[in-house]
């Protein structure tokens, strides 16, 4: 057919095509040249409107967690003085940078048990304990909002609040980035998603595990224990500890106690739970407590006739931080939701239920009552710790829970190591099996890059973490050593021209080290101790 006709027919064909709809879908088989021209019709039907580019970057962060703001700055660093780097957030101007930190109240923090002070991974860390004035386990909001800004701004990296982004991709690459209440683009050479949830990456179109169905399917809708992490004033921690023991000493109570938990209990849990029954609370830090016994959190149970139960609420062990003008925060204050319902508090800004204010109430009564101290005020954070929801799964290569027990990584596909208990604050209901001990692991950054979208890399809880992996991963500490590891691949990526996703740990190891002077150190090991743990994944 001549060349002129064949356009002839194509086009009356799209007429009829779009005249007589139920027709459509047997045209685009007759004709394979109607096909590629009505696949191309639809995609500009479905491209988003066109919209000058506001701004170029050579690497946007999105979500201002800590990971997230190490990324930045350390992006900023390895492009030099002419790098462009932006950190765009959701939030409002006037809501504290942090995240987790700060909205959330997480006080408490999780050190790495390697010898981590002076490895090249964990040097953004370090510089931000000493700008947020920890005195060694705590951090105080005000602080980190503080040390954040000052760091972001001394690295030349631009924030941009009050601003949701919405991806679009084409050949597997985010092509920019809209604000549509604004009608503003952005447009860079890699993207870093360092919101809790990969809120980017998912609209991104990556899929990923829901729960712990990675380690077992049948535990997609079941997750750790949520935190609501509450200050109190009104009550020092010498008066706390005094409460404590007061409970401790009552034979009757803790008779009571011991009765309640082992009526709604297993044997098994029953003997968890009453472990270091009869001991105070510790003194981990200087400015750090911990819970050792249940009785402080039983007691309150027992008086509101609560069940002590992994379902619903539970007033756990507490971690408890020591802030400024004798203040307290608390980090064992447990709610069970499902993975659908705790997707929807994300959605909807990590805001506290109606059941957790409730319960604040109640647990500010209890603390006057029970010191005997009118003046207690229990003050609620705005957002509240949700320690899992999802993990990525189209990842460069995911970390799984049996690597992680073997030791990790290889050292030259690693840029660090780390080290923490396999955290299952509040269980996981279905979950079975012995969990491992201690592990000592090394790890690279091919798990937070995007294997479908070559220039976005996830940085938070919701990186590539599979099995077991996912309650190590999630602690906020390793997600800062790689956060900043990966801003240095995204300085990287832009400086040789290459997608973000081809970058490898060893090229950011080796830079890392040019950067800050100093050596790793690989203390990854196989930690199984000879045991069957075939049922991790």
């Amino acid at each position: 057919m001549p060349y002129k006709l064949k356009l002839l027919t194509c086009f009356l064909a799209i007429i009829m095509a779009f005249s007589f709809g139920s027709t459509f879908d047997y045209l685009r088989k007759t004709f394979p040249t109607l096909a590629k021209l009505t696949k191309q019709v639809t995609n500009n039907n479905n491209n988003p409107p066109e919209i000058p580019i506001s701004e170029y970057f050579d690497v946007v962060i999105y979500g201002d967690e800590l990971p997230g703001i190490c990324a930045a700055i350390w992006a900023k660093r390895t492009l030099g003085d002419n790098g462009r780097v932006a950190l765009i957030r959701s939030n409002t101007a006037d809501e504290q940078l942090g995240g987790l930190l700060t909205r959330g109240g997480l006080a408490y923090l999780d050190f790495d048990k390697t010898n981590w002070y002076y490895q090249p991974a964990a040097q953004c860390f370090r510089n931000f304990l000493k700008r947020a004035n920890v005195v060694e386990a705590c951090v105080e909001a005000n602080n980190v909002d503080q040390a954040l800004q000052e760091m972001l701004a001394e690295a030349g990296v631009r924030v941009i609040s009050d601003s949701p982004l919405t991806p679009y991709v084409d050949n597997q690459e985010i092509q920019h980035v809209d604000v549509k209440d604004k009608n503003i683009r952005f447009k860079a050479d890699s993207y870093i998603d360092a919101t809790q949830d990969a809120q980017l990456a998912k609209k991104a179109g990556l899929s990923y595990y829901q729960g712990y169905e990675s380690q077992s399917p049948q535990l997609r809708n079941e997750t750790l224990s949520v935190s609501i992490i509450p200050i109190t004033t009104g009550l020092t921690i010498s008066e706390l500890r005094s409460v404590e023991q007061k409970i401790i000493n009552d034979a009757e109570l803790m008779a009571k106690i011991e009765t309640s938990i082992k009526d709604q209990q297993s044997p098994e849990l029953a003997n968890f739970w009453l472990k270091n029954f009869y001991f105070p609370m510790y003194q981990a830090y200087l400015d750090g407590y911990f819970n050792r016994s249940i009785a402080l959190g039983a007691a309150y149970h027992l008086h509101y006739d609560h069940p002590f139960s992994l379902d619903g609420f539970l007033f756990d062990k507490n971690n408890i931080c020591v802030l400024p003008e004798d203040s307290l925060s608390w980090n064992g204050l447990l709610f069970k939701y499902p993975v659908a319902q705790l997707k929807q508090i994300e959605a909807t800004g990590f805001k506290p239920t109606e059941e957790m204010i409730t319960e604040m109430v109640n647990f500010e009564a209890w603390l006057q009552e029970i010191s005997g101290q009118e003046n207690i005020k229990v003050i609620i954070p705005p957002e509240i710790y949700i320690r899992h929801t999802l993990s990525v799964k189209d990842v460069v290569d995911p970390l799984t829970g049996q690597e992680i027990i073997q030791g990790g990584t290889l050292p030259e596909n690693s840029i660090g190591s780390f080290s923490y208990e396999f955290d299952l604050r509040g269980g996981v209901k279905g979950l079975s099996g012995k969990v491992p001990s201690l592990p000592i692991f090394n790890f690279g950054i091919e798990h937070t890059l995007a294997s479908k979208v070559n220039n976005l890399a996830i940085v938070s809880r919701s990186s590539g973490y599979v099995g077991m992996a996912v309650s190590v991963g999630r602690i906020q500490t390793v997600n800062v050593y790689q956060g900043q590891g990966v801003g240095v691949a995204a300085g990287i990526a832009t400086l040789s021209d290459t997608p973000l996703n081809t970058i490898t740990s060893l090229e950011v190891r080796e830079t890392l080290e040019i950067l800050t002077g100093l050596t790793t150190q690989f203390y990854g090991r196989d930690t199984t101790q000879g045991l069957d743990y075939s049922n991790i994944r």
